[in-house]
C-alpha cells in the first residue's frame, strides 16, 4: 500500500497511451504495454528509479524478448546446474557471444550490478538517498540481521534479477490474459464496468478489494494463469 501512489502514477501513464491510441488508430501489443507497465513499477520497488518503459514509443519490445530467452535459457540450466557455474566464470562478452539470446539480459544483469553495488556499499551520494522516493527492499536486506552472506554483492544482485524478472512476467501474464476474456466475454465486461461504475469511490487498493465482482474475476483468472 505504500507504494500504491507509484502504481498509480505508472497506470496513468498506460491509461493514457491507451486513449491516445484510441484516438489515433494505434494498434497496442498489451502484452507488451503491460510487461513495460510491470517492470516500472517493479524497479521502483527494487531500486526506486526506473527505464521509463511505458514512455517508450514499442514500450521496450526488445526487453521482452529478453526475458522470455532468459526464461528458455533458464529451463536448461536448472536441467544441468553446473553450466552456471561455468557461464558465471567466463566473460559476459564471450558469453554473448555464445549464446546472443543472452546479450541484452546480460546487459541488464550489469545494470542491476550498478544499482546495486553503492546501495550495499554505502556509497550512494547525498544527492541520491535524498531522491530516493522510498526506501528500496535492498536497503531493507542490507540492513536486515541477515548473515553476512546472504548479503553479498552477487547474492543481492541475484535477489534484484529474481525480483524484476519474476515480478514483471508474471503479473504482465495475467493482465493479458484477464483483458482478453474480459473483451471476448462482454457479458463479464459490461457486469464489471457496471460495478466500477457504480463505484466512483473505488480509487484504493483497499477500496477496490471491497468489489466482489472484480476480486473474483482476478482471483480466478490469476489461478488459471
Amino acid at each position: 500500500m505504500a507504494l500504491e501512489p507509484v502504481v498509480q502514477d505508472k497506470v496513468d501513464i498506460l491509461v493514457r497511451r491507451f486513449e491516445n491510441a484510441r484516438k489515433t488508430g494505434e494498434i497496442i501489443r498489451t502484452d507488451i504495454a503491460f510487461m513495460a507497465l510491470t517492470m516500472d513499477i517493479i524497479c521502483q520497488y527494487a531500486f526506486a528509479n526506473d527505464d521509463n518503459m511505458l514512455s517508450m514509443d514499442d514500450f521496450n519490445f526488445a526487453w521482452k524478448e529478453t526475458l522470455m530467452g532468459g526464461f528458455e535459457s533458464g529451463a536448461l540450466l536448472r536441467q544441468f546446474p553446473s553450466l552456471i557455474w561455468i557461464l558465471n566464470s567466463l566473460p559476459d562478452a564471450l558469453v554473448g557471444f555464445m549464446m546472443p539470446s543472452m546479450k541484452l539480459m546480460l546487459i541488464w544483469k550489469a545494470g542491476v550490478r550498478r544499482r546495486v553495488t553503492p546501495i550495499l556499499n554505502r556509497t550512494e551520494s547525498v544527492s541520491d538517498v535524498e531522491n530516493l522516493a522510498h526506501r528500496t527492499i535492498l536497503h531493507e536486506l542490507r540492513d536486515s540481521n541477515l548473515p553476512e552472506n546472504e548479503k553479498t554483492v552477487d547474492r543481492l544482485c541475484d535477489e534484484a534479477q529474481i525480483l524484476t524478472g519474476a515480478g514483471s512476467e508474471t503479473t504482465a501474464h495475467t493482465l493479458t490474459v484477464t483483458f482478453f476474456y474480459l473483451l471476448e466475454e462482454k457479458e463479464l465486461f459490461l457486469k464489471l464496468r457496471e460495478e466500477l461504475k457504480g463505484s466512483p469511490q473505488a480509487d484504493t487498493w483497499m477500496k477496490l478489494t471491497q468489489l466482489p465482482y472484480l476480486v473474483i474475476i482476478f482471483q480466478t483468472l490469476d489461478n488459471l494463469c
